[in-house]
């Protein structure tokens, strides 16, 4: 493969922070985020790589909003390839589900869907990490860069959305978000979501070559399934070096954390975040010794355990925010897990003398916050 978008990315950020007069060579150079190198590596570690970025650039500029103000549209024919994704779409609507499809080739490290509901469409953000906690400037970053691209596609300022969702705590002032999206802006939610009105997603997007658009269409679908199989191999690798014991799994513990909260997660839709076949997912966790039903089994166990040891959800939210379809079907779950109701369990959290067994072939993964995603996991072992 010749092409990575890796470098339209990572061109794009040192542009417009070098806009906000920052020693971008030098950050760019503690990252190890090199032109020459963004070929060779694979998509968690150019995460993480651009996460580190975005932790120095916003400790040296000392402005935590440094993701919003630095994601500056350019004109479309000088977008790269989300200019094109733009310009060969015929009205925003179209846009946003082009950008949502060949979203591994815009970027290789951001993961998306959108799903239709009510006369809106809501567009899901997970920007995976490695060894790194994803930073809040770079879903800001991503945001804002996409709504402001938009609106310049479409030619109209006051194009905005109508809900806007972080999975992050809220800031002490939220201001700067609500004057950035032009509108509600919610943190502390399960996940990353901005929600258009389908009414004000008609405008059209005028090109001058309709032709053109369709050429280049076909060959965004191109090199989209080329990123695709790219960064697959990427993975692959990645998950069978020694030191990637039960990676893949963990991986897939992340998704299901961060998907419980919209009801039973689904198999198809996992292997679709993950860029394979049904088949490919079920045969890669045998590989590791488990199945998809244990391990959403697993992931709904551990993080109830936490939640109940925190003791800062009633037990009816927390069942809904597990996926359970009702509070009963939690409290049957828990004692199950536990042989304990869930107020015995938080009791007897409060009280150190009760620790969550281990179980699994994978031991017993805890995830660090609900803040974060759950994209990072630890080994916890029991007292």
């Amino acid at each position: 493969m010749t092409y990575s978008s890796a470098i339209d990315l990572v061109r794009g950020i040192k542009a417009r922070l070098a806009a906000r007069g920052l020693d971008v060579d030098a950050f760019f150079r503690q990252a190890g985020l090199e032109e020459s190198e963004c070929m060779a590596d694979d998509a968690l570690t150019l995460s993480d790589k651009l996460s580190h970025l975005w932790e120095t650039a916003t400790q040296a500029s000392g402005d935590p909003l440094l993701g919003i103000k630095a994601a500056l549209p350019q004109p479309l024919d000088r977008s790269g390839l989300m200019g094109h994704i733009m310009r060969a779409s015929p009205d925003v609507k179209t846009a946003i589900e082009n950008l949502v499809r060949y979203t591994p080739l815009v970027s290789p490290t951001v993961h998306s869907t959108i799903e239709q509901a009510d006369g809106c469409t809501r567009v899901s953000l997970h920007l995976p990490g490695g060894q790194r906690r994803v930073p809040q400037q770079h879903y800001d970053f991503v945001w804002c860069l996409v709504l402001r691209t938009l609106r310049t596609a479409a030619g109209r300022e006051d194009l905005k959305p109508v809900l806007v969702h972080y999975a992050f705590p809220q800031p002490e002032n939220i201001q700067p978000y609500i004057d950035a999206f032009g509108c509600t802006v919610r943190f502390d939610m399960p996940g990353n979501t901005m929600q258009f009105d389908d009414a004000d997603l008609c405008v059209p997007i005028s090109t001058d070559n309709p032709m053109a658009a369709d050429w280049a269409l076909r060959m965004l679908a191109d090199l989209a399934q080329a990123q695709r199989n790219w960064t697959l191999r990427m993975l692959a690798r990645l998950e069978n070096s020694p030191q990637a014991e039960h990676t893949f799994s963990k991986r897939v513990q992340g998704l299901l954390a961060g998907m419980l909260a919209q009801g039973e997660p689904l198999r198809e839709e996992v292997a679709k975040r993950l860029m394979m076949s049904e088949r490919t997912l079920q045969r890669r966790l045998a590989e590791e010794g488990t199945n998809f039903t244990q391990l959403v089994d697993d992931t709904r166990r551990e993080m109830a355990y936490q939640y109940l040891k925190k003791g800062d959800l009633s037990l009816k939210k927390l069942s809904f925010q597990l996926g359970f379809s009702d509070p009963s079907a939690f409290c049957r779950a828990c004692r199950r897990w536990f042989g304990r109701s869930p107020k015995e369990v938080q009791q007897r959290s409060a009280a150190s003398d009760f620790s969550i067994p281990k179980t699994g072939t994978l031991g017993t993964v805890i995830p660090f916050s609900r803040t974060e995603g759950f994209e990072h996991f630890a080994q916890y072992k029991p007292n």
